[in-house]
């Protein structure tokens, strides 16, 4: 079966028209083309934390925390600066036996206490103590601008 060089009507793919440059009233002004590229205000107005490590918050206070044990797997601390909540906030291992961790805190006085491979522990350093409901002691924070 032979097919014809032109092809039938029904079969005729539509061409497309070459587009003509937009009107002068349809091209985009500069100012939408540049507010168009520009970024959202949600971008922008998100911390990065390389500058909050470099310009903290002035209405806080770093506070350092540390720990001696040597046989600890894992260590946290868990405070009325947390909710208590006893995994949130990891110390890090330094010099093998020592754990340490930095906070920012507003001011205002903190209770807390360690949280050693899953046990509640004291802190010895705590320069202050309160008794808690569990025959423990909280180290108290009192942190001043």
């Amino acid at each position: 079966m032979k097919t014809s060089a032109i092809p039938n009507e029904k079969h005729r793919r539509p061409t497309t028209a070459a587009k003509e440059p937009p009107s002068k009233s349809e091209k985009p002004s500069k100012r939408s083309a540049a507010k168009a590229l520009a970024p959202k205000p949600e971008a922008i107005t998100k911390p990065i934390g390389l500058l909050l490590e470099r310009f903290p918050n002035p209405d806080k206070k770093r506070i350092c925390l540390e720990l001696y044990a040597p046989e600890a797997q894992v260590v946290f601390v868990a405070g009325s600066f947390n909710g208590w909540q006893q995994s949130s906030m990891p110390l890090q291992r330094q010099d093998g036996d020592r754990w340490v961790v930095e906070l920012m805190l507003e001011p205002g006085k903190y209770e807390y206490r360690f949280v050693v491979d899953g046990e509640w522990t004291d802190d010895p350093l705590s320069s202050a103590y309160v008794s808690n409901p569990f025959d423990g002691l909280n180290g108290v924070l009192l942190v001043e601008i």
